[in-house]
């Protein structure tokens, strides 16, 4: 018998990232995710983690130009999330944060807790970077 695999649907949206638009990329990410019938918590961790990611491309990136795309893949029960910058700093995170009451610093950390797994890819030259991470299309309790 000859079994058919689903192939994963991919969305790919090229932007230049403003302060304002994590609110649209969150209602984009929202409804692709209902579109491809993806459990609302985890609909809602891509974006929180997908908007996290932007802001840094806002905070870090000069032009603040990226790319996003999601990866809905039934088969590996994941979608996967990659934010694709020119910016030559690879992010990183901090152990602990010296001031617990700072604005800014916390964004892998929401990805890390977000995720079932992520990381970073650096780009040939000239230079910059995929930040990705995937949630599970089971969604499960939270601690």
């Amino acid at each position: 018998m000859n079994k058919q695999t689903e192939q994963p649907h991919v969305y790919t949206l090229r932007l230049t990232v403003g302060t304002h638009s994590a609110r649209h990329v969150r209602r984009i990410v929202h409804r692709l995710c209902a579109d491809w019938s993806t459990p609302p918590e985890v609909a809602d961790d891509l974006a929180l983690g997908v908007t996290e990611l932007l802001s840094n491309v806002v905070r870090h990136v000069p032009g603040a130009r990226a790319e996003v795309r999601l990866l809905h893949d039934v088969e590996t029960g994941h979608v996967r999330a990659e934010v694709t910058d020119g910016g030559p700093q690879l992010p990183q995170t901090a152990p602990e944060l010296r001031d617990p009451f700072a604005e800014h610093g916390r964004g892998l950390a929401i990805v890390a807790a977000v995720a079932a797994k992520w990381g970073v890819e650096p780009l040939t030259p000239p230079h910059g970077k995929t930040v990705w991470f995937e949630c599970a299309l089971t969604s499960s309790p939270r601690p």
